[in-house]
Order: structure tokens, then sequence, then C-alpha cells
């Protein structure tokens, strides 16, 4: 309830907007939207905010935005991958944080919002400027801000989502006392929803309200089996489609498929779907397939907006790409993707090998820390076991962000049976590889496998099962129930790292 907003956290991924934005929605506004061919013909360094807000209108199917509910405020990230676009908003942020730092608030331009924000209480202010874009926060104790606030924020996203608000439209307003919307995912131009957590039965209702035909679950049912979504989304009018899967292991060609084939129905039928899973990791695989060979958008726009709604799994993504690539050549994983010799590799193929060889060095040298400090802490071996299993996708997804690659592991005996090797590499490398190998595919993308060799310290959860201790043994059950991965030795090859590089 917003009334207890203090004490629920909605997560956020992905790109917001200043609440400045919603100053789209002048009514004048629209005409101006309309005038493609009549370009402000000032340079960024000469335009002022309210004339560089009126660019960013136009430029908004180049933009994402992400909305956060941080509990007592809203946390926004807008950003855009085209470089004058991004420009354009630094230079709007850089004008704002000098704003904030005179003691001025972030001001509205939408009429609609002018009276409102005349008439609530103090509101804490931040802004951030990143590489893309603009980060804000904005925060206040008092509950009938946090509403205004929410109601901005929405509009802002509509804006983003599909233009100017027609004149004399209303924005959606919040009433104290009713749920927090779902945080979510707005991408420029596009009117379908991403949500960034699981709805609940008061949401899916609001989004029919504002709009919404078509709801697409990404979960299995066991996983909210206290809540029937299927019978809360027809209860508030909503058609209901389940593509359920667990995480990349269970991520096919099939569900892709069937994604694509549900957003061009909505599509053609001039439906808004809302799409989602647990956290939105598993929404962009479908989403990026459709945009890239169903809407022609360029592929690396398409895997950006799909981690802007979180799917943050290198698998995931490698999976996604692979069935880009299939899908436009007709081509055969196993003709596509060829074995190379490192030593015959381009220059270019090589410092794409260093990239993947210095990816890692990072994930191992982190993960190693990981472990090192759980075992010299008081739960010992057996608290590594945790670290492992929850750390190790965490420090995969960071360094896959930070280097621009997909990275991961896999073992010549599973511990965890999600860790499998990439498409890629699955036919290619049915031997395990002992030494370090490549893999060229026609779109310039680079596979790696480098191999993991068993260190004495990983015997304690490795080694023979005869020698493990008790509560360690213990621990591996309880963590992992299948486990396959003991009976190593010093030296043996325990597994490999797979890296791949896409092409710049």
């Amino acid at each position: 309830m917003l009334m207890a907003a203090s004490n629920r956290t909605l997560m956020l991924s992905g790109s917001l907007m200043v609440w400045a934005f919603v100053g789209w929605g002048c009514a004048d506004q629209q005409a101006k939207d309309k005038q493609a061919a009549a370009p402000l013909a000032a340079s960024v360094q000469t335009l002022n905010e309210q004339e560089l807000w009126e660019l960013l209108i136009r430029d908004r199917t180049r933009m994402r935005r992400t909305v956060k509910h941080t509990g007592n405020g809203i946390e926004t990230l807008t950003e855009s991958d085209d470089a004058a676009v991004a420009s354009r908003l630094i230079k709007v942020g850089t004008s704002l944080q000098s704003r904030v730092a005179s003691g001025a608030s972030l001001r509205p331009w939408d009429p609609a919002f002018i009276e409102p924000y005349r008439q609530i209480g103090a509101v804490r202010s931040e802004v951030v400027l990143t590489a893309g874009g603009i980060r804000t926060v904005e925060s206040s104790s008092d509950v009938a801000t946090l509403a205004v606030l929410l109601e901005h924020a929405m509009s802002v996203s509509d804006c983003v989502r599909q233009g100017p608000r027609v004149p004399g439209q209303t924005p959606a307003r919040i009433t104290v006392g009713e749920t927090l919307p779902a945080p979510e995912v707005a991408i420029g131009g596009v009117p379908h929803r991403f949500l960034l957590s699981q709805p609940d039965a008061s949401q899916l209702s609001r989004l029919k309200e504002q709009g919404v035909d078509l709801v697409v679950n990404y979960r299995h049912a066991r996983e909210h089996a206290d809540y029937n979504e299927q019978q809360a989304s027809s209860e508030s009018g909503l058609e209901y489609c389940n593509l359920a899967y667990m995480g990349a292991a269970e991520l096919t060609d099939q569900l892709i498929d069937a994604s694509r084939a549900s957003l061009a129905k909505a599509d053609r039928n001039a439906q808004t779907a809302a799409l989602h899973c647990r956290t939105g990791n598993r929404v962009g695989p479908g989403w990026a397939a459709y945009r890239t060979l169903d809407g022609n958008v360029p592929l690396q726009q398409a895997i950006d907006e799909a981690k802007a709604m979180q799917m943050l799994d290198p698998m995931m993504e490698s999976a996604t790409r692979e069935y880009i690539r299939n899908h436009r050549t007709g081509s055969p994983r196993d003709v596509a993707w060829k074995s190379a010799s490192i030593k015959e590799l381009s220059t270019r193929q090589a410092a794409q090998y260093q990239s993947a060889v210095e990816a890692r060095d990072l994930m191992f040298s982190r993960l190693f820390a990981a472990l090192s400090q759980a075992m010299t802490s008081e739960a010992g071996v057996a608290g590594a076991i945790g670290t492992c299993k929850e750390q190790a996708p965490r420090i995969a997804q960071t360094v896959a962000a930070e280097r621009g690659v997909m990275i991961g592991r896999t073992g010549t005996r599973q511990r965890n049976p999600g860790n499998v090797l990439p498409r890629w590499a699955a036919g290619l490398a049915s031997d395990m590889p002992a030494e370090p190998r490549a893999f060229t595919n026609p779109d310039g993308s680079l596979g790696v496998t480098l191999p993991i060799r068993m260190a004495a310290t990983c015997l304690a959860c490795h080694g023979e099962p005869a020698q493990i201790d008790r509560v360690v043994a213990e621990a591996i059950a309880a963590k992992y129930p299948k486990d396959q991965a003991t009976g190593y030795r010093e030296g043996e090859l325990r597994g490999v790292f797979w890296i791949e590089v896409p092409a710049k």
C-alpha cells in the first residue's frame, strides 16, 4: 500500500527520465512533434533546457526509461545509446544538477502537474550524469507528496512510450492507500509494458485501466503457487499467455518462437502487452529476437533493450544471439561456427581473444577472493558452498557487463546443472577441451574456452568423497542434491570457462 511504501521496495533496472520530461504533455507540443521536417537549427551547446526537451521528445524512439520505487520516492534512469541524444540528455542533466545545487527542486513543465507540485511538501533531489544520460533520485517522507511523484513518473513513462498526451487527456492519478504500481521499463516509441516484478491482482487491474490488453507471464505456476495469475488476469479483463521457463537451461527456440508470435499477434491486433517474469531476466530473449527479426531493429539496440529489462544472465544473451544468427542465416550451428587455431587468428580476432582471457582472469580473481573470504570465516569450507552458488552467477553477470562479453563456466562433472556450455560450444566441444580453444562465427563473434584445473584448495569440496568433511558433504547435499562434482585430484581438468566476444 502507498501508505506503507517505506516498508516495501520494488526492484529497478534499465533507464528512466527526469520529472521534467512530462513537459512533453504540453498541449501545443503534439503539433510540434508532427513537424519532423522542421528540426531546431540551434546546436546543443546553445539550446536552452526547454528547447532540448523539445528535441528529446522527437528522439524518444532512441531512448529507454526505467522507474524504480525506492519505498519513499522514485529513482529514474534515462539513457540513449545514440551519442547525439545522450549528449542532449547529459546537457539537461547538467542544468538540473545546477538547479538542485542552488536549493531548487526539479520543476515540472506539464501544466497538469504545476498545481500539485505547488501543494506538495519538501522533496529531496539528486541528479547523477551517466555515460548515456541522467539518473535522478527523488524522495519524500510525506505520503501525499510521494503519490504526486509516482503520478509524474507514470506520466513520463507514457510520454516515452507514446509521445505527448492528447490535449485534454488527464494523467493517471494515485489515491493514498493504493498499491504501488509495478516497476517497469519503457522503450521509446513502444506501447508494450515491461515489468520488473511479479504483478499482483491490483497491479493487473491498474494495467487494464491504463490500456493493457494482454499479459505474457514467463514464470512457472509453481513459482507463485499461492497466486493464480491467470484467474486474476481474467477477472481484470486481460488476455493471458504463459510461456514458462526457468533460466537459460530451459530456454528453447520454441519458447522464443512463441514469444515472437504473441508479440506479433498483439501488434497486428493493436493490443498492448505487459510482459514479466520475476525480475525481467526472462523477458529479454523473446523481445530482442522479435525486435531484430520482425522489427528490423539493429541487433545491439535490441540486446541493450533486453538488458534494460534485466536480461543479466550471460548464457541468456548468448542463447538469444545464437537464435537470431540462426534465423537470419538459416545455417545449422555446426556449420556457422568453426574451430580456429589461436596462433592463426587475425589481428581483430586476437584482440577479441585477449579480451576473453582478461574477462576470465577478472571473474576468476573475484570468485577466488569471495571463496577465500568465506573459507576463512566462521562458516569455514561449508560456508563457501553457499557463496559459490549465490555469488558466482552475480560475479559472471558483473564481469560480462563490465567487459562487454558473455562468460560462464561448466564442469566435466556437474555440481550446478545450470552451468552448461553455450549453444555455440555444446556441439563443438563434446570432449571437454583441455587446452584453450577458439571458435569463429561469420558475424565476427569469437567464442573461447579456457580450461579450469583442480587446485589443492578446491579438493575440500571436490576431492574424493571419503576425504570430504562430513559438515561440508552435508552442505553440498543440501545445496546441490544431484551433485556429481567430486572425486577430482589436484591438477586434473575440472571444466572450462567459456567466453563469447561479440563483434564490435
